[in-house]
């Protein structure tokens, strides 16, 4: 909003604004401004808008009690308004009585300043902004031009004024020093007007139950997934599971307006008055009472007692009955979940499983995942289910597994991921291993390796027998980070390689010249004459010239090596190939593939077995120089 410099001109009569010109300006006493000048715009059928005030004095009166008389605040009293326990005394009353005069505004006004009043919720702090200005000029009176217009604009809204804004004088004065200096203002400047009591709002205690933090969570789209909701929680050792605030009463403040501000008292309503187990830790200070966990496990609540146990015993896990359990892999808990009925799921569709170890007794449901440290699952697992543990067994295997050592007893269709694989049946599906036992092997399986396959008895047909590699768990993100190096070093090598051709065409261009110049140097030193400079820049440039032809040599001599190094680390992976072995104890069936894959060259060597064969181990050997054969052996070695 702005203010205004008053010309005191006077403006020639207009027939269509007689009744403006023969207003007269009107000195009222006042405790409303807002209201008075509706009043005379009312009454003289003036447009609000265009009235205007000066403020002519402020008389400010109180009384500390309700039956005191109206005392004048003066140089004797005023100290006490300072004091915080006086101002909120609730009895105390205070207002102010304002002179003022009032006149219409004249066309010529022009604004001086943009002034912004900004205050908070509670009316307790009023803060100005006094918008940067290019255009103002400094004078004397501007100080004062400022702060009577921030006074007239707090008195319309009945803020009390000169009683709580003690530094507004000094920031104004910063305000003109600025001017002074500069000749105008660059940037807003911010202060405060007026800061009263503040008020403290009460906290009503509270009651936390943190280990059910993961009830009702929702997810980036403000979704609940309820299948994740778990009635069943978590905890690790030193984590908060049950918090109490406490309730405390807050303060109550006064505004600019001098209005009270009384605040309500904290409510309680929660009763903390339950038992607690060995394991659980009772903390408390003058906020809060806290319950900790002293070891991971479960939380348990039998009646009015919570206990933490690392065991849990459950009949099944699904959406109507626990929700998902997802405790940490280091958590040392332990999950049996007891139903075995092979007509139901022990772990029940889409529900999540994890702790550090997970005993199932029956079967997975589908799209269910479980995640442990070791697992044992009793029944069959779906094909859209994933299990996940270090130490992992499968009755029977239908979905997808990952792990470090995995024993099933019946793979159907089911695929697997991990190290050490044994499965005592398979039909159909896949497995990708270091190494990989099976006791009896039927038709239409694909057994990915990088050291060994060997199976006891093999009964079927269409299986795939492949070493490769690059297909194993760890080692295939590896082998692409290995082949993205070499491939950006070859890009090195052939850039410095240009580069030295570049650099060595330059020096051989500039030998001869070199050699006279400096030939030239010497002799001038001999006569005792000083070389010019633009000779001795000369050689420096040739020498410079050669020394970066020689350090280009030296980088390209660190990039040939660094690749050797890579390639020697591929190969490193690749001579896994040539050690690997793919036996059977049994007699060949026909339309069996096998296959070495190698990674440098990228070669794939294969051979379909025929009905009947005997040779009892398959190995891969070196011929010369990217020639690999099929090695096919009775026995074992």
């Amino acid at each position: 909003m702005a203010f205004f410099n008053k010309s005191k001109e006077n403006n020639p009569i207009d027939e269509n604004n007689i009744q403006q010109t023969e207003f007269q300006n009107i000195v009222v006493d006042t405790e409303n401004i807002n209201q008075e000048l509706k009043n005379i715009s009312s009454t003289k059928n003036i447009p609000l808008n265009e009235l205007d005030f000066n403020l002519m004095s402020v008389k400010t009166v109180f009384k500390a009690h309700k039956d005191d008389e109206w005392m004048e605040v003066n140089k004797d009293n005023i100290e006490q308004f300072k004091d915080e326990d006086f101002l909120l005394n609730e009895e105390l009353l205070i207002k102010q009585q304002y002179k003022i005069e009032i006149f219409i505004k004249e066309n010529e006004d022009k604004p001086i300043f943009d002034i912004a009043l900004g205050t908070n919720k509670y009316l307790t702090k009023i803060i100005a902004t006094v918008k940067k200005n290019y255009d103002v000029k400094y004078s004397s009176n501007l100080k004062q031009l400022i702060i009577n217009e921030i006074n007239k604009r707090i008195a319309k809204q009945s803020v009390l004024l000169s009683m709580f804004s003690s530094e507004m004088d000094k920031e104004v004065e910063k305000i003109i020093s600025k001017i002074r200096v500069n000749g105008f203002l660059d940037e807003d400047y911010n202060f405060i007007v007026c800061h009263c009591v503040d008020p403290i709002q009460p906290i009503d205690d509270k009651l936390i139950f943190h280990y059910k933090k993961n009830l009702n969570v929702k997810d980036k789209q403000g979704k609940i997934d309820y299948s994740k909701r778990g009635y069943v929680q978590a905890v690790q050792a030193g984590d908060i599971i049950i918090e109490y605030i406490k309730a405390k009463n807050g303060k109550n403040g006064r505004n600019c307006k001098g209005d009270f501000l009384k605040v309500r008292e904290a409510k309680e309503k929660y009763n903390i008055d339950f038992n607690i187990s060995e394991n659980i830790e009772r903390k408390e200070d003058e906020n809060r009472i806290i319950f900790v966990a002293k070891k991971d496990g479960f939380v348990n609540k039998e009646g009015d007692k919570y206990d933490i146990s690392d065991n849990m015993e459950l009949e099944e896990i699904s959406f109507k009955t626990t929700g998902s359990i997802e405790a940490d892999l280091n958590t040392n808990t332990k999950i049996n979940i007891k139903e075995n009925d092979f007509l139901k799921d022990a772990v029940g569709p889409g529900m999540n499983v994890e702790s550090t170890e997970i005993k199932v007794e029956g079967n997975i449901g589908s799209g269910a995942i479980v995640k442990a440290k070791k697992a044992e699952i009793g029944g069959q697992t779906h094909k859209s289910s994933k299990i996940f543990a270090d130490e992992l067994k499968i009755s029977v295997h239908r979905g997808y597994a990952e792990g470090k050592n995995i024993d099933i007893k019946r793979i159907e269709g089911g695929k697997v991921n991990g190290k050490d694989v044994k499965v005592d049946q398979m039909i159909g599906g896949e497995i990708i291993a270091e190494k990989i036992f099976i006791k009896q092997l039927v038709s239409n399986t694909t057994l990915i390796a990088s050291e060994l396959i060997e199976i006891s008895e093999l009964k079927g047909e269409n299986n795939k027998f492949i070493i490769d590699p690059s297909k194993i768990l760890g080692c295939h993100d590896k082998i692409i980070e290995l082949e993205q190096q070499m491939k950006k070093n070859d890009a090195n090598i052939k850039a410095t390689m240009d580069m030295i051709k570049n650099k060595k065409l330059l020096i051989e261009k500039n030998k001869e010249p070199a050699i006279m110049v400096k030939q030239k140097i010497i002799e001038l030193k001999k006569d005792g004459k000083e070389p010019p400079i633009a000779l001795i820049k000369k050689i420096k440039d040739y020498h410079s010239l050669v020394n970066l032809y020689n350090s280009l040599l030296e980088k390209l001599k660190n990039e040939k090596n660094e690749r050797k190094v890579l390639k020697e680390k591929i190969e490193n992976i690749q001579s896994a190939v040539l050690n690997a072995k793919i036996i059977n104890h049994s007699i060949w069936t026909e339309y069996n593939e096998i296959k070495f894959v190698l990674l440098s060259p990228k070669i794939e060597i294969t051979y379909t077995t025929k009905k009947g064969e005997l040779f009892k181990k398959i190995t891969l050997s070196k011929i010369e120089e990217d020639k690999y054969q099929i090695e096919r052996k009775n026995e074992f070695g």
